[in-house]
């Protein structure tokens, strides 16, 4: 019985949960019922029932060749980049420079018509919203003798981070680790717009489906594609609720 009810906890359905399944709907254009009834679902088991409500038309298409070659014409309309200096291992931030890159991804969104990854915080901005708040308190109590305990300096602490963050929100502009190259940008674009590009141009549904799940329920958790394969649980193997 204890076993059965930390499985139970395990597999729960929780807010990050269900934003995944909303996001794994959106992308393949699928009604996946109730999300209680898929806690504990296989990432493979989960491709195939996909497929089986999709019933995507079937061809001999490399759909990430397809959301590449996309991406290259949406670079070059919007931003004059020369076709043949884009290849699937040019480097996304060297083409959209920090300074307009913000601007440059809104608008290669529009472009496309299609949901693409966001842009993130860089780890030492986030570290530096985080840790001047605290250490200012902690010097406050330790320097000008404030009398501070430790439940008020971590208040305080929070109470300042937060208008820190959304304060330098503006400046999160970096490319997320699985986007840096075109190639990689291509396979997450289609990840989250798999149904967009198999309705019209086909897949070969088991091997283009499951690769796509993995590939974006790795991004919508913060993980490495390899690190998803067909076995993978929902939620229970991936530290989400």
């Amino acid at each position: 019985m204890a076993l059965l009810y930390a499985d139970k906890q395990l597999n729960a359905v929780g807010e990050d949960t269900w934003e995944l399944f909303e996001a794994i709907e959106e992308s393949f254009g699928v009604d996946l019922g109730g999300y209680y009834a898929l806690a504990g679902i296989g990432v493979g088991e989960l491709a195939s029932k996909i497929c089986g409500l999709a019933n995507y038309p079937v061809e001999a298409s490399c759909l990430s060749g397809v959301a590449f070659y996309k991406l290259r014409r949406a670079f070059e309309a919007l931003f004059n980049v020369p076709p043949k200096s884009i290849r699937p291992i040019t480097s996304v931030g060297r083409l959209l420079p920090w300074k307009s890159r913000k601007t440059q991804w809104r608008m290669l969104q529009e472009h496309l018509g299609m949901a693409v990854p966001g842009l993130m915080f860089p780890g030492w901005l986030l570290l530096a919203c985080v840790v001047p708040p605290a250490a200012l308190l902690i010097s406050a109590r330790q320097f000008l003798g404030f009398r501070l305990s430790a439940v008020e300096i971590v208040g305080g602490s929070l109470a300042l981070t937060i208008p820190t963050i959304f304060a330098f929100i503006p400046f999160a502009r970096t490319v997320p680790p699985s986007c840096r190259t075109m190639g990689g940008l291509a396979k997450v674009v289609l990840a989250q717009n798999f149904a967009a590009f198999a309705t019209q141009h086909g897949s070969s549904p088991e091997r283009d489906v499951l690769l796509a799940l993995r590939q974006l329920v790795a991004t919508e958790v913060g993980m490495q594609l390899q690190e998803i394969s067909s076995e993978t649980r929902i939620p229970a193997d991936l530290n989400i609720y």
